[in-house]
């Protein structure tokens, strides 16, 4: 019987295939699971990650004044809510992220300077339409607004999307129409197919023949 040894680092010994083998299983095994372990850690890495940038980034955009509280500190988040931050990030001023925003920062110290002086809702609002500027630019009027009014012309910024939407699905709905009845019309009009001229001068030669 064939002997097989392996080196170690101190000197040569005898190792049978049967255990050899076990070793190399044991090996495998050890490094797969070493594999599924890195691999599930990374997982979990990633996942802590994400929700902690999710948290961070919620807890910069919801932050709320340290000043107030009750019923004023309501008031704050609803009219931020209501407002767009103008630093261009296309979020509405109570979810803006960027730290020390140049929109956001001062939108809110404003909100929380009028809050203070007891500015009522509308009051508030009427400033950021009417008088509030960013980078020489403004006042906004109702660009500056979340959400567009329920009055008027602003209405139309509602329902124009289902009309629009109710409009194409009544077109795509006639052009598919029209399309099956002029396909089933070009299937029955359609020309019987003809034999080719090979065909038709074979069976004239089997014609011949017969006579």
């Amino acid at each position: 019987m064939e002997r097989k040894y392996w080196y170690s680092e101190r000197s040569f010994v005898y190792c049978p295939p049967i255990l050899k083998t076990a070793r190399k299983s044991k090996f495998a095994e050890r490094k797969i699971s070493v594999k599924k372990y890195s691999r599930t850690r990374f997982f979990i890495l990633v996942g802590f990650a994400f929700i902690g940038s999710v948290g961070f980034a919620y807890a910069q955009g919801s932050a709320h004044s340290s000043k107030l509280s009750g019923e004023q500190a309501v008031l704050f988040s609803e009219i931020s809510e209501e407002l767009m931050c103008q630093c261009g990030c296309n979020l509405v001023l109570g979810q803006c992220g960027h730290v020390n925003c140049p929109s956001a920062v001062p939108m809110r110290e404003k909100i929380e300077e009028m809050i203070l002086a007891q500015k009522t809702r509308t009051e508030i609002m009427g400033y950021f339409l009417n008088e509030y500027t960013f980078r020489g630019k403004g006042p906004f009027g109702k660009v500056i607004l979340s959400q567009p009014g329920t009055k008027g012309f602003d209405l139309m910024a509602w329902v124009l999307p289902f009309i629009l939407f109710a409009v194409f699905s009544v077109v795509l709905f006639v052009v598919v129409k029209h399309a099956t009845r002029a396909s089933k019309a070009l299937e029955h009009d359609a020309p019987a197919p003809t034999p080719s001229s090979d065909v038709d001068r074979r069976i004239e030669e089997d014609l011949k023949k017969l006579e």
